[in-house]
């Protein structure tokens, strides 16, 4: 791939932001009756904590940009949409997603309502853990194709 432009990574980043916080924040909404603290409040209230949530969500995005940026020593890593690099955006999302499940339950933040199907050997809800191994490629998927569809113009 050629030399991708500051813009053509900016505009990456944007779109890549735009769509992950656009899918965890419909994901964050369809499984809050999988967690006890919100399995009876009314979806209204939810709002406000489901955004902070896609929010974090984003952050995890970038940081795993981030991350590749570093490893691959190419700030533009990521653009080109390979299989490679979607599959190493959902294994580290799948380790984010464990680790802060993990976290989430040993400070008390949340329990599981028995909605959640749990990940036997990780003990992690089935659908936190798939969240960020699909959202964050599908975000990744989106910013490559947005920036070569930019670049036709």
């Amino acid at each position: 791939m050629a030399k991708a432009s500051f813009r053509s990574v900016c505009s990456f980043l944007a779109s890549m932001t735009v769509v992950a916080f656009t899918l965890n924040w419909f994901w964050e909404m369809s499984q809050m009756r999988a967690y006890v603290q919100m399995a009876t409040v009314p979806w209204t209230d939810t709002l406000l904590p489901c955004t902070w949530a896609a929010l974090g969500d984003v952050v995890f995005a970038l940081l795993i940009y981030g991350i590749g940026a570093l490893a691959s020593g190419d700030i533009a890593w990521a653009l080109t949409g390979r299989v490679h690099v979607l599959a190493a955006v959902a294994v580290f999302g799948a380790i984010a997603a464990c680790a802060y499940e993990w976290h989430s339950q040993l400070i008390g933040r949340w329990t599981y309502s028995d909605a959640m199907l749990i990940v036997p050997a990780l003990h992690v809800g089935l659908w936190p853990m798939l969240q960020l191994v699909i959202t964050l490629p599908l975000a990744f998927v989106f910013g490559a194709w947005f920036c070569k569809w930019r670049e036709v113009d």
